[in-house]
């Protein structure tokens, strides 16, 4: 059975990974939420706020649930010696703010195709609760729910030249959507699909300082 797995990094562009956990038991849920109170606006060349309807970011929420059990009921093993472990090692990957940069790490979850299209993220909650205990008192079962929000800058320091991967190219002075087109997808033609998918109101919208999103486009 292919397991969720939570990968974590100390920079937001997927480098330096140092842990990862991956899931006794898959969620039980799945919950993604994207609100235009998360928009993120971009600046213009004067340092003005654009209008929410050129923002180039939206971060997503996603809740996830889970249960890691140490009863002997599931057949899978848990992540660590004990329950109390498997937490532990949850929160160094997911809220233990790193020494240098004081952030907590950057997670990517990694489940077939389900997370493909989400950036790289924070935790933003880490929440459990025991559900069963040893005659000890020491838990034997934990549900677990996890928060991630998702940061910008999903490409950074990254080589983009496959029309494959989406690009958010600055704007600059004498930038025009031809050249884009011609850039990302070796074709002019694609200009005119770049403004509707960037909601200009023309292809001579285009203000300096500024992103355009240049998604993969079937040809």
């Amino acid at each position: 059975m292919n397991k969720l797995v939570i990968n974590a990094y100390e920079s937001p562009d997927g480098s330096a990974s140092f842990l990862n956990f991956s899931l006794q038991l898959n969620p039980v849920s799945i919950k993604i939420t994207k609100s235009t109170d998360n928009l993120k606006q971009s600046k213009d060349a004067d340092g003005k706020s654009t209008s929410a309807s050129t923002a180039t970011f939206q971060p997503a929420k996603i809740t996830l649930k889970f249960t890691l059990d140490d009863t002997g009921v599931v057949d899978s093993s848990i992540d660590g010696d004990s329950i109390k472990e498997c937490i532990s090692k949850l929160e160094t990957i997911c809220v233990t703010p790193n020494d240098e940069t004081h952030k907590n790490p950057y997670v990517h979850l990694t489940w077939g195709n389900t997370f493909t299209d989400f950036n790289y993220a924070q935790v933003t909650a880490l929440e459990y609760d025991y559900t069963f205990f040893d005659r000890n008192g020491d838990p034997l079962r934990s549900v677990v729910s996890l928060t991630v929000t998702e940061v910008e800058d999903k490409f950074a320091g990254r080589t983009f030249n496959s029309p494959d991967i989406t690009r958010m190219p600055v704007i600059n002075d004498k930038d025009n959507l031809v050249k884009f087109s011609l850039d990302q997808y070796d074709n002019k033609n694609y200009y005119i699909k770049i403004a509707e998918i960037n909601q200009l109101a023309s292809i001579r919208d285009l203000k300096n300082g500024n992103q355009l999103i240049l998604p993969p486009l079937k040809k």
